[in-house]
């Protein structure tokens, strides 16, 4: 195990800020090295104490000619994290990639109402995972990736950019990592991670859980199994529709987040009147 290894850059989320848009792009990419079977190794957030040999040994297969990097979504809002990655690698490149933090809100409500964690009900999920609201006041967690890396080191994409010219967005977040654009895009118009209510709710949050643990173990392979054999349509397909946001639910977030918006608005130096209200 090399323990020289640095990581070259990271994308930090926050979640369902399409994460996974981006690994999908970016992982076929002959320049770069992500972790083999797993998109997240939770290592900066969880994992930490076990050491850099564990992180390392995500990395075994990189080429000498390759960039490494990890699409980690969870990392946004670990106080600890900007500081810990910092000090692997002072020069890393930091991806963060942003959307309106109404409509996040509600859409990471939905991601764990899917997977079982919360009960339906958006007042009673925020309540039982208060996270969902917390991981995305950009005023607050913005300044610490700001404070360890500087502006120059640190790259933002926009959601509603995406949808609107996904090339010219990924296309930039070549240009930043400095390596060449590809000829064929695979995934740039394509939905990944659309949620639907599953059917039984109790083995969906069992299976979750059951990968979680699988994850931390480092069995990450078997997880991917599961996920290429489609093991989760045990679970998923339910016919109860995934809930849809309310006026009285866009409106208290839209008051929730109105200083992380002017803050964003402020940093890109832009008006973002989508984002004011979901």
């Amino acid at each position: 195990m090399k323990n020289r290894f640095k990581v070259d850059f990271i994308s930090v989320g926050p979640q369902k800020t399409c994460t996974t848009w981006l690994y999908e792009n970016l992982k076929e990419h002959p320049a770069l090295c992500f972790p083999r079977n797993v998109k997240e190794t939770r290592f900066f957030d969880i994992h930490y104490e076990q050491g850099l040999h564990r992180y390392a040994s995500y990395f075994q297969h990189q080429q000498r000619s390759q960039l490494a990097g990890e699409i980690a979504p969870s990392y946004f809002d670990v106080t600890q994290a900007p500081e810990r990655i910092l000090s692997l690698k002072p020069d890393c490149k930091i991806l963060i990639s942003l959307r309106s933090p109404v409509d996040r809100a509600f859409s990471l409500y939905c991601h764990h109402l899917r997977k079982g964690r919360v009960p339906r009900g958006f007042d009673k999920a925020i309540n039982k995972m208060p996270r969902i609201l917390s991981s995305g006041l950009y005023a607050r967690h913005i300044p610490c990736w700001i404070n360890a890396f500087g502006k120059d080191q640190i790259f933002y994409l926009l959601m509603d950019e995406i949808k609107q010219q996904p090339e010219i967005v990924i296309s930039s977040v070549y240009d930043f990592l400095n390596i060449e654009t590809p000829e064929i895009h695979s995934y740039l118009t394509q939905k990944v991670n659309e949620a639907s209510m599953p059917r039984i709710s109790i083995l969906a949050k069992l299976m979750a859980q059951t990968a979680s643990y699988l994850r931390a173990q480092q069995f990450d392979g078997v997880v991917e199994l599961a996920k290429k054999i489609r093991l989760n349509k045990i679970y998923e397909g339910g016919n109860q529709k995934m809930p849809k946001i309310t006026h009285e639910e866009s409106l208290y977030l839209a008051e929730y987040y109105r200083d992380d918006i002017e803050y964003v608005e402020t940093l890109l130096g832009r008006t973002l009147p989508q984002w004011k209200f979901a």
